[in-house]
């Protein structure tokens, strides 16, 4: 999912929504990447995080701009993830690796406080991102971003970085069972979702372990939750809404889809939850208060075009009812829903599919059009509610006009370029 139900949006790339770390990467992407950035992994970060530039309270984007003060030594940002805690508050991963495919090793952070239209540098972990060109990124890269208010922050996938000053300076944590595949927060709670993979993340496992918050050094361990665990699956999906946690992912065999859900404190046992897709090679997962799960999945794609079925349950899960198919184009590989019903969907090589009525109906907006060519070329365009008509959008491998805001639901977008 994208969007964890912290009750505000968090946005991962396509890509990564797609199950692995590179999937359906056009010919003319890969061609841009050739240089391969970060492809040799730099020595492993020891912990601690890398200082914001002297200007550290320099605004550094403004909406509807192209132009800015370069990022702590020049280049424009190729945008990895966003997350906002609400309307007016968000942060957003970024690497300067628009123009420097064969040079870039780091990864910057960028602050906003209202509302996305500007942005300005913050501390950054000190690590190598985990971006739209690698096939297998650093054991300690980091490719999304996940705020959760109070200060509490985390960067993670496949490794993990945490901060509780809202960014002012990021540590180095272990977590156990390997690489990080998602994260989510919850009931007081941060759940992360670990395993190994293999055949290029064609297979993977999982089990999901939890720790209290606040998550400072020295806290509680990280415990196992009970039944929430797999394997034969490409990397998790994992969403919360309330005290409850979703675990979705596709399986191996492009079968049924695995679906798991139970109480994030750890007080039951997490049981399979009905899965009304009878088969999927790509899906997505969104939650919403009060029971409400949005479930798409995605046949084996051809050509630029996927069939899609769509799902929406009122009762976390225990029945659904199918809706409106989303439009054939592109391949699914995420979703968004906040709690009046409005959903955004995302994935490769397609623009941004919004439905106002819980999936009823599926509409695109003008105003992206530009933005949806370029996706359609193999630069993933991810999107993400934050309220019924707060939403953001960002663009991966461009080097301007990466974020587009909505403050209509997704009727109408407006640019902002960061540096």
């Amino acid at each position: 999912m994208i969007g964890t139900g912290v009750g505000s949006g968090t946005a991962r790339r396509a890509g990564r929504a797609l199950g692995s770390w590179r999937v359906f990467v056009t010919a003319a992407a890969l061609l841009v990447a050739a240089g391969g950035c970060g492809r040799a992994a730099p020595s492993p970060a020891q912990g601690g995080s890398r200082p914001a530039p002297s200007a550290a309270r320099d605004t550094v984007a403004r909406a509807g701009s192209l132009a800015g003060s370069p990022a702590g030594g020049g280049g424009t940002l190729s945008v990895l993830s966003v997350s906002f805690v609400s309307a007016s508050a968000g942060w957003l991963l970024a690497t300067p690796c628009a123009d420097q495919v064969q040079t870039c090793r780091t990864v910057l952070m960028r602050r906003t406080v209202d509302g996305g239209r500007d942005w300005s540098r913050v501390a950054a972990p000190d690590a190598p991102p985990a971006d739209l060109y690698q096939g297998s990124p650093p054991a300690n890269a980091v490719g999304s971003i996940l705020f959760a208010g109070g200060g509490a922050g985390w960067a993670f996938g496949p490794a993990l970085w945490q901060t509780s000053d809202d960014g002012a300076s990021w540590r180095k944590v272990s977590v156990p069972g390997g690489a990080v595949q998602d994260l989510g927060v919850a009931g007081g709670r941060v759940l992360a979702a670990t395993g190994t993979c293999r055949n290029g993340g064609a297979t993977c496992s999982f089990r999901i372990y939890a720790q209290a918050l606040p998550a400072a050094a020295g806290a509680d361990p990280w415990q196992p939750l009970p039944g929430a665990a797999g394997a034969g699956v490409r990397p998790v999906r994992l969403v919360v809404s309330g005290g409850v946690g979703y675990v979705f992912a596709v399986t191996a065999s492009q079968g049924k889809p695995l679906l798991l859900a139970g109480p994030v404190n750890g007080s039951a046992r997490w049981r399979p939850v009905p899965d009304p897709c009878r088969g999927a090679f790509t899906g997505a997962l969104a939650a919403a208060p009060g029971g409400w799960l949005f479930l798409g999945c995605g046949s084996e794609p051809g050509v630029g075009n996927q069939v899609k079925t769509a799902y929406l349950s009122h009762d976390g899960g225990r029945s659904w009812q199918q809706v409106a198919s989303p439009p054939i184009a592109g391949y699914l590989g995420g979703a968004s829903m906040s709690p009046g019903g409005t959903i955004f969907l995302s994935g490769s090589r397609m623009g941004i599919y919004v439905s106002w009525d819980r999936g009823r109906s599926w509409h695109q907006s003008p105003s992206l059009a530009g933005a949806a060519g370029l996706a359609g070329a193999g630069f993933p365009l991810t999107g993400s509610t934050i309220t019924d008509t707060r939403g953001f959008a960002f663009q991966e491998g461009v080097g301007q006009r990466q974020v587009w805001l909505t403050s209509d639901g997704g009727r109408r977008w407006a640019p902002v370029t960061v540096r």
